[in-house]
């Protein structure tokens, strides 16, 4: 009995011994596999565009933080600014509603240049009132050398223009106007959405490539005006220069996307007409003379920011993609500037 029971052990610390030798063999096993996700390419910050073949132009990408849409525009280059028969044209357009038009208003868009651009992803519409709306809920309005992000109600004559509304801190839009591009919104309050988006400000030579292409037409859609792409000063316009014979269905700003047959080269809506659209540079008036022909970011200063694009506001040869406007990056009674977005294809150095 006793040898048995001594058998009977040794068995049973011979089967321990093995069972543990196992455990910690298949442990050893387990750690000394390679990870999954070894060499792959790290996880890419929100809203950052991917891709998972080649990217050709007009590509989209939806982005996280607000559901816009971006469109692709490939590396390339284009002639920015006007040459001198595009200047002739858009001033005999000018003309036909303004007899005071000179080709020495158009000074600040000569000479034209050739620039190349890196690759980057430009949002296909502006920026609406929801989207910005939530990004105020989250960030507040907050002030910048003096001036807040949106001023609400901020509009000529005791007229309010924007649709954004802040009651008990809570920022809505109305429900009208939920797709109606913002405005009242400062160029520091535009920098900052994008920045929160993971993007900038396009550069006013993205901007422009991004409106006109390779081939730097006069519009994003080609070299005349067309009726029914873009919301310009049309017949229900109050002022002395708009265009009687047109009606594009809106007496004021139109909701996002509202006119695709107007689509860019890239697939980018409302470059012409809408609303002004804030851009990233400093104003000059001759910088277009000594700017670098690789990705031109602007001078490094200045008082005045740029805007591009036309408005509801401005008859039909301000619709022309190369036209510019300096305006201060304060909102005040900017009820008619909003915004897009870019995130650049790679990331910047």
């Amino acid at each position: 009995m006793i040898t048995k029971r001594c058998l009977f052990n040794r068995s049973v610390a011979a089967f321990l011994r093995l069972t543990a030798l196992l455990i910690v063999l298949t442990s050893c096993r387990v750690q000394s596999v390679p990870t999954a996700v070894r060499g792959t390419t790290p996880a890419p910050s929100p809203g950052t565009p991917q891709s998972t073949h080649a990217l050709e132009v007009g590509d989209t990408h939806i982005r996280t933080h607000d559901d816009m849409t971006m469109v692709y525009v490939p590396a390339g280059r284009f002639e920015m600014g006007m040459s001198d028969a595009q200047v002739d044209q858009v001033v005999q357009i000018c003309r036909q509603t303004d007899d005071g038009c000179r080709r020495e208003s158009f000074k600040s868009t000569q000479p034209a240049h050739t620039v190349t651009l890196d690759a980057f992803w430009i949002d296909q519409t502006e920026v609406t009132n929801a989207m910005f709306a939530t990004f105020l809920n989250e960030q507040g309005n907050q002030v910048e050398d003096g001036v807040s992000w949106l001023e609400p109600g901020a509009g000529h004559r005791g007229i309010v223009y924007g649709h954004i509304r802040e009651r008990q801190g809570v920022f809505q839009p109305e429900t009208a106007y939920k797709d109606h591009p913002v405005i009242e919104v400062s160029w520091y309050g535009a920098a900052a959405y994008c920045a929160w988006i993971g993007g900038r400000l396009p550069s006013e030579a993205e901007w422009e490539y991004a409106a006109r292409g390779p081939q730097s037409s006069v519009y994003p859609w080609g070299n005349a005006f067309e009726e029914g792409r873009a919301n310009h000063c049309d017949v229900h316009c109050p002022y002395d220069w708009k265009d009687r014979d047109i009606d594009d269905g809106f007496a004021q700003w139109a909701p996002v996307g509202n006119y695709p047959d107007g689509a860019s080269w890239c697939g980018a809506l409302d470059m012409a007409g809408n609303v002004w659209e804030w851009v990233a540079d400093w104003w000059s008036d001759d910088y277009d003379a000594y700017s670098p022909a690789q990705n031109p970011r602007g001078p490094d200063r200045g008082t005045l920011r740029i805007a591009r694009g036309g408005s509801w506001f401005d008859p039909r040869w301000q619709l022309s993609a190369p036209c510019r406007k300096a305006l201060t990056p304060s909102s005040y009674r900017m009820h008619w500037v909003g915004f897009r977005c870019v995130i650049p294809a790679q990331p910047e150095e």
